[in-house]
């Protein structure tokens, strides 16, 4: 059980690194900027490419930010966080995020009353505006990242995740940079097939658009999900330490 919480570490890192690269800042919106950008495509492809160069460099300021204050904490939390009670609340914040997860499904969101797409259309006018307008582009990746900020689940797990394993400063500042990049991977190929392809890319980045779109709360769900799985797999071993199973 002890190699499989340590497996989850880097494994974990990754799979987060992945589901944040879904998010409305790093996905959605660059869908949108290529279909809606003005100009030929290697232009709208480079202005995209941009959007995603600022909106990833915040995401490492911030991130280097936290990792500065979150490894002294650490250290001086060490011993709490080893005792009973924590292991068994980590666990416990593992499966409330799980739960919490199926209330954000777009299914139960509709049941409720709510419009699951209304956020991304949001995005959409946002995007409208300021698609062509570089100085415009760099205000609208930092809004985003700023927004999304309040609700990064996925990039906060992966902070707890960088200082347990116990890398420092220096190390988890270049862990934290592979993070970001992978980040704004998927952004970066899409611009790319946009530069390359031209027109004939239109109709596949339209659909990606509309599905972008369509799936941005089922994204968030899957998110929440996702990291209360990671929480409980990180933290399962010491639980069943303590319970006297492992």
């Amino acid at each position: 059980m002890d190699a499989l919480t340590h497996a989850a570490g880097p494994l974990g890192l990754v799979v987060l690194a992945l589901v944040d690269s879904t998010s409305v800042g790093t996905l959605v919106i660059p869908a949108m900027l290529l279909v809606l950008g003005q100009g030929g495509a290697r232009r709208v492809a480079g202005r995209t490419v941009l959007y995603l160069l600022v909106i990833g460099f915040f995401y490492l300021v911030l991130g280097l930010v936290l990792l500065a204050g979150l490894l002294p904490l650490m250290q001086s939390a060490q011993g709490l966080l080893e005792t009973p009670a924590a292991a068994v609340a980590l666990p416990a914040i593992g499966a409330g995020l799980l739960a919490w997860s199926f209330r954000l499904d777009p299914k139960s969101i509709r049941k409720r009353g709510g419009d699951p797409e209304a956020s991304a259309r949001r995005w959409s006018e946002r995007v409208r505006s300021a698609a062509g307008k570089p100085r415009a582009l760099v205000g609208l990746a930092l809004l985003a990242g700023v927004i999304e900020a309040a609700s990064m689940l996925p990039y906060l797990a992966a902070m707890g995740i960088i200082g347990q394993m116990g890398l420092g400063f220096a190390r988890g500042a270049l862990v934290l940079v592979g993070y970001c990049a992978v980040m704004i991977l998927p952004g970066l190929v899409l611009a790319g097939v946009r530069a390359l392809a031209g027109a004939r890319a239109d109709r596949l980045l339209q659909r990606l658009r509309d599905w972008a779109i369509r799936s941005a709360a089922e994204t968030l769900s899957w998110v929440v999900g996702i990291v209360g799985v990671i929480l409980l797999l990180r933290n399962l071993g010491t639980v069943l330490d303590v319970l006297g199973i492992g």
